[in-house]
């Protein structure tokens, strides 16, 4: 192992005496560690407000710490499980089980795991934190931990002899030199220094000629990683999370087939960043949102393989990519398959909900629902009971479990990227002006979130009312609910209270090609990214009519929001990239945040 191990861990470092002698260096020391006859400090065992439990995030790879509810409960069951170990002589069989995380994961003492309750597929490592790198906090490796604990209680072991007035170790480290004792590691050794002076020194960070002179002169090395034995915070039994207030089902779209747990990830990273915005700007509210991975897609068998039967072996990488993800909308609008499509995900949205129902059966929140993509057109089909030109008879597995519909009522709908107003519009000939597209019995509130360059994405408002298309969708703001720069308060339109999209945003200017040729007369034939481009610098304004909507065509709430290209411009890349990139997007996490809570910035 190479001094990666130690790469984000600060070292510390001390300046030695001038000229020291080394017997007045291990008297200073003897009574600086109040080590002298008087008085003899002494190690107890931690206890288990001092240690903490740690889970290893799955996006950062890094140890997050449970809460203090959480972290006492585990080392309550971790003492139990030993004692029972001791008391057998034998390894303990019985499964011990922590429930964690405001009731959605379990811990698992056998295997050192923390596992999802409600989905199946996310799992991660835990860890019993009881020493830590004094600059980062970073927790030390178990076996490692336990090494250098046992060590630590023996060395200063609390005596018979001991006077009345002795002292378990005091917090500030006293930097000596002198060491106590060493205990060794294949890729570093632990020196002590005194009961409250634990260093760790890497076997690479110098050379063997000096780790040879420093150890015959009867130093330690004058640089390492200062040591701290317990966590920084102890453990209280009331540092809990609050109460569920509101579920959001996160329904993903195309392409899960290729990747099952990517739903999951991303559900994770859109969690991290609507809790961020919550501790950042609402740290004192008491509500709490969860959000559900909803994976529909790998229960499908639909065609049974089919179609990677028929698919060529040529170009097969990009034939198997388009099979795993744009065949997904060729399902959906099969006659043959889009009933068990619907059926699917509607089976998995209840089951999600029944199971946590049954959990806390007093639960008296809401529930949203967030998808994206072609997941937003499933949900919708769903909710509105549409059945589509499913050429099949009923069977129980397809249209009679669509007939009951979901167990539940949809609070708020976000769509992200959303094609639903494309599948809308082709499906009659003469759609109505005045469509509601959610009726308010199913779902309270709609949202369409899209990026202006989102090639997926499509508006919702001009197919219930054509004069919208002359006005812009309302602009989401910065996370924090301000521009980064100084910016004017926004216009009122429509009497929404919202700011719309501007018509020209100077830090989104587009990013030429340096292939193309300066001269803009020359004729370069049809080519998509010039669509594209003149997409992002053609806006269709009719200046003639200042009102293109009547007072009885105004939409009662708008349903369009579009989010601010922020510093990536309008390129080419971004285009690719902007159908993906909600789920770690903070604007769109503190927005969603405070429509789940309206009152938040009230």
């Amino acid at each position: 192992m190479s001094d990666k191990l130690f790469a984000d861990i600060e070292p510390f470092s001390e300046t030695p005496l001038e000229n020291p002698r080394i017997e007045e260096i291990e008297v200073d020391s003897l009574v600086q560690n109040g080590m002298d006859t008087g008085e003899e400090p002494y190690a107890e065992p931690l206890t288990p407000q001092e240690i903490r439990w740690f889970y290893k995030d799955q996006v950062d790879k890094r140890w997050v710490e449970f809460c203090g509810y959480d972290s006492l409960r585990i080392e309550n069951a971790w003492r139990n499980k030993s004692e029972k170990e001791r008391n057998a002589n034998e390894i303990d069989n019985d499964c011990e089980r922590v429930v964690v995380k405001g009731g959605m994961y379990d811990v698992t003492l056998d295997d050192m795991k923390c596992v999802s309750i409600f989905w199946a597929g996310e799992e991660c490592e835990i860890m019993r934190g009881t020493w830590y790198y004094e600059a980062s906090g970073i927790p030390l490796e178990l076996e490692h931990s336990r090494v250098i604990e046992e060590a630590h209680l023996r060395l200063f072991e609390k005596r018979n002899n001991s006077t009345a007035g002795s002292t378990p170790e005091q917090a500030s480290p006293s930097h000596s030199y002198r060491v106590l004792h060493t205990e060794r590691f294949p890729e570093f050794h632990v020196d002590w220094h005194a009961i409250n002076d634990v260093a760790l020194y890497s076997e690479y960070t110098t050379s063997k000629l000096m780790r040879s002179v420093t150890s015959r002169l009867g130093f330690s090395k004058t640089s390492g990683y200062q040591l701290r034995r317990g966590y920084k915070v102890n453990a209280l039994m009331t540092d809990k999370p609050n109460d569920i207030d509101h579920l959001v089902f996160v329904v993903h779209g195309i392409g899960q087939k290729r990747d099952t747990q990517k739903i999951i990830r991303n559900t994770a990273l859109f969690r991290d960043c609507v809790d961020w915005c919550r501790k950042e700007y609402f740290s004192s509210t008491a509500h709490r949102v969860e959000f559900f991975p909803v994976e529909w897609r790998s229960s499908l068998k639909l065609d049974g393989d089919i179609v990677d039967a028929i698919t060529p072996y040529s170009v097969l990488s990009i034939r198997h990519l388009l099979n795993s993800s744009a065949m997904d909308i060729l399902y959906y609008t099969s006659p043959l398959y889009g009933g068990e499509v619907r059926a699917g995900l509607q089976r998995e949205l209840n089951r999600l909900y029944c199971k946590f129902i049954n959990r806390h059966p007093d639960w008296k929140g809401k529930v949203s629902v967030l998808a994206h993509s072609l997941g937003c057109v499933i949900v919708y089909d769903i909710v509105t009971g549409w059945m589509g030109p499913d050429t099949r008879p009923p069977s129980p597995t397809t249209q009679e479990i669509a007939a009951d519909g979901l167990q539940f009522t949809i609070e708020n709908m976000f769509c992200l990227g959303s094609p639903l107003s494309v599948f809308l519009a082709l499906r009659t000939r003469t759609p109505s002006n005045r469509v509601d597209v959610m009726p308010p019995g199913l779902c309270r509130r709609f949202y369409n979130i899209f990026h202006w360059s989102d090639p997926v994405a499509y508006r919702m408002e001009p197919l219930l009312v054509r004069g919208y298309r002359k006005i812009d969708p309302v602009r989401i703001l910065p996370y924090g609910g301000v521009d980064g720069q100084q910016i004017e308060a926004p216009p009122v339109t429509l009497g929404n209270g919202e700011s719309p999209m501007p018509t020209s945003d100077n830090d989104e200017r587009e990013t030429e090609s340096p292939t193309e040729t300066p001269n803009r007369s020359v004729e370069r034939g049809w080519s998509f990214w010039g669509l594209v481009r003149a997409g992002w610098n053609t806006r269709e304004v009719d200046t003639t009519d200042v009102n293109p909507i009547g007072p009885d065509e105004e939409l009662e709430q708008r349903l369009d929001y579009v989010l601010r290209a922020g510093g990536m411009g309008r390129n080419y890349l971004y285009t690719v990239r902007a159908h993906t990139a909600y789920w770690n997007n903070y604007d769109v996490a503190y927005f969603v945040l405070t429509r789940l809570f309206p009152n938040l910035e009230t």
